[in-house]
């Protein structure tokens, strides 16, 4: 799936003679808004707006976050999962020594 939206992003963005990485990363901070908007809403803490957004609202914008970086992810290698996979497998809560 994220091979598919990579091959159709690239394909008009070549088009416009525009490198897909520096506008994927824009549209990860640009996603990362909608998130924060989202939770606001969903939190009503826009006194003028109250609750405007629905839990299902915020879930799709984190998806858009995540689909948005892993096509920028995929713009650096042709394997993102695994590269997530290994990212994600270094990660460790950390323990306090008692």
């Amino acid at each position: 799936m994220v091979g598919d939206i990579h091959r159709h992003l690239s394909a008009h963005r070549a088009g416009l003679g525009v490198p897909l990485l520096p506008l994927q990363v824009v549209k990860i901070q640009e996603e990362a808004g909608e998130v924060a908007e989202a939770l606001l809403g969903v939190l009503g803490a826009n006194p003028r707006k109250g609750v405007s957004h629905t839990m299902a609202d915020l879930q799709g914008e984190l998806c858009d976050v995540i689909t948005a970086a892993m096509v920028a992810l995929r713009d650096t290698t042709d394997d993102p999962g695994t590269v997530l996979a290994e990212h994600l497998a270094r990660w460790r809560p950390s323990r306090r020594e008692e």
